[in-house]
């Protein structure tokens, strides 16, 4: 899947959940797993165009609608990490 697929599609899944924590746990899942499929993409000799860039600025459009869901989200919990 591609890096930024894998980032919205991570933002869906994590909308879907009841508490803030565990959506929180499930995009941090999904941003991790695209930062290491565009970091063994960009080795490959296949041609692939997705600048590390576009995926930041995914990854905290993401994190900024999770804001908006759950305004109150912490950051530190320690259920939140995946």
């Amino acid at each position: 899947m591609a890096p930024l697929a894998r980032v919205r599609l991570s933002l869906r899944v994590a909308l879907r959940r009841r508490y803030g924590y565990a959506a929180l746990r499930v995009l941090r899942t999904g941003i991790r797993a695209a930062l290491a499929e565009h970091t063994a993409r960009q080795y490959d000799p296949r041609p692939y165009s997705t600048t590390k860039r576009e995926l930041i600025d995914a990854s905290a459009a993401a994190v900024r609608r999770l804001r908006r869901r759950w305004p109150a989200l912490n950051f530190t919990d320690a259920r939140a990490e995946p």
